[in-house]
Parts: structure tokens; C-alpha cells; sequence
């Protein structure tokens, strides 16, 4: 079966760095693949309104539509999306999603369809790693698209563009992996049992960190101290597997 791919750019050049990053990934996809890229400022994009829809939502929608696997690549700028791309996505919204009767967003036509993040920033690895200034920009793509019921396969940060034009070579070589990654990634998507395991492995892990740090804190397996046990435990317990899921949740993104 073939595939089609649909690679939204939505930076503010068409043959930039970014877009050299987009174009390795590309590369990488089968040659049968059906592959188009829109790049965002050849549309006037603008709010629907009651009387007149926006010919190019129009248009974008029937591409996304068309599309098994979509690429959102744009750049970071002032630690977050650049304006063209939060443009896209606040205009979009009303076709991306269901909205019920109080307003809740539910996944619309597009669910189970798939896609990649992308994003380049001008601070080096180790800066991004340790300051996450590419975070928001993850964190909002991810918000819209899975707020529209689609499944996310990678992400993909390229750092280090200040003071060059051209792609690192080992971050091209990365991109070329996902390009054959997506290529051939599972067609079903059932995560639930992994998830379990995943899960169950957390708590056996903050559960051990847990008791080995009362023990040798406190001393608080001895007859008598029931209260201290459990007070401490439920404490440090609660502390690590908190930050555990909000790093999970939140703050997880691919920095390097």
C-alpha cells in the first residue's frame, strides 16, 4: 500500500536550514511514496467566518485529509513556534477537532492518522538540553494535533544554526533514520499493554528508591514506628512519582 505524506513548513524561508532538515527526511522515504510539501507562506491563511470560509484552509484541509502521515516542521523563535505555523494551527482549529456542547475539543476526522515533529533553534545541544528552549514548541504542536486524535511517532531538533547555512552532517544522518523510520513504522498503533508495564515498572522503581531511602534515612523498619513509616513513604513516594510523570508528560522532549 502506498503511503502519502504530507510535510507542513512553516518557517520564514523555503530553502533554509530547517528546510534542509525537512528535505533529508524526505529523502528517506520510499520511492513510492506519495510525498508533498506545503510550504505555509504561499497561503493567505486567515480566520472561517460565518459567510466566507478561507479558500486556503480550504485547500489545506483537503490535503491533510488525503495524507496518511503528516510532518510538522517549522523553526524556533523566541522559544516557541514561529508566527505562520501558530497561525495555521489557530485557524485550523475548528476543522481539526470536534467541539461538544460545552466547549471540550474532541479528536475530529483526522484520528489515528500519524506524524513527526520537527524544529531547529540557534543555541547548541547541550544549552537546549539543559534550558529546554525548544520545549513550547513541541509542547504546542503536541497539544494541537493530539487534541485532534493523532499519533505521534518522533520528534526531531536540530540545533546549532547560528552562525551557519548549512545542516549539520551527523543531524542530516539523523533525520535520514526517521525518514526510514516512518517508512516503516506500525501500521496499528496499540500501546495500552505497554503502557501497563511501562507503568508498572515506575511505581516498582519509586517504590524501591522509596523504602531504600527510609531505611537508610530514618531507620523505620523496626516494631513501633507504623506512623513514621507511612507517613514518610506516602512524602517521598508522592514527591518522586510526581516529578516522575510531570517530566513524562511535560517536559520529555528531544533537546540533542
Amino acid at each position: 500500500m502506498t503511503l502519502r505524506y504530507l510535510a507542513l513548513l512553516g518557517s520564514h524561508e523555503q530553502t533554509g536550514i530547517t528546510a534542509g532538515y525537512l528535505k533529508a527526511v524526505l529523502a528517506a522515504l520510499p520511492a513510492d511514496a506519495q510525498v508533498e510539501t506545503v510550504f505555509l507562506r504561499d497561503y493567505e491563511i486567515y480566520p472561517d467566518t460565518p459567510d466566507q470560509p478561507c479558500p486556503a484552509l480550504d485547500t489545506l484541509e483537503a490535503k491533510l485529509a488525503a495524507s496518511d502521515f503528516w510532518i510538522i516542521c517549522a523553526p524556533t523563535y523566541w522559544g516557541g513556534l514561529p508566527g505562520v505555523m501558530k497561525q495555521f494551527f489557530d485557524c485550523m482549529r475548528f476543522r481539526l477537532v470536534r467541539m461538544n456542547s460545552v466547549g471540550d475539543t474532541l479528536p475530529g476526522k483526522y484520528q489515528n492518522k500519524h506524524y513527526l515533529s520537527m524544529t531547529t533553534c540557534f543555541i547548541s545541544s547541550w544549552d537546549n538540553f539543559f534550558t529546554g528552549i525548544t520545549d513550547q514548541t513541541f509542547v504546542t504542536i503536541d497539544r494541537v494535533l493530539t487534541g485532534a486524535g493523532l499519533i505521534k511517532v518522533g520528534e526531531f531538533v536540530g540545533t546549532g544554526t547560528w552562525g551557519t547555512e548549512t545542516p549539520r552532517p551527523e543531524k542530516l544522518a539523523e533525520c535520514t533514520r526517521w525518514g526510514h523510520k516512518i517508512a516503516h513504522r506500525p501500521r496499528k498503533d496499540d500501546n495500552t499493554l505497554k503502557r501497563y508495564i511501562l507503568l508498572f515498572v515506575m511505581i516498582a522503581a519509586m517504590a524501591l528508591v522509596t523504602m531504600g531511602l527510609q531505611a537508610w534515612w530514618f531507620g523505620v523498619f523496626t516494631p513501633g514506628k507504623f506512623w513514621l513509616t507511612y507517613v514518610s513513604f506516602v512524602v517521598i513516594f508522592y514527591v518522586l512519582l510526581a516529578g516522575l510523570l510531570h517530566f513524562f508528560t511535560f517536559v520529555r522532549h528531544r533537546r540533542r
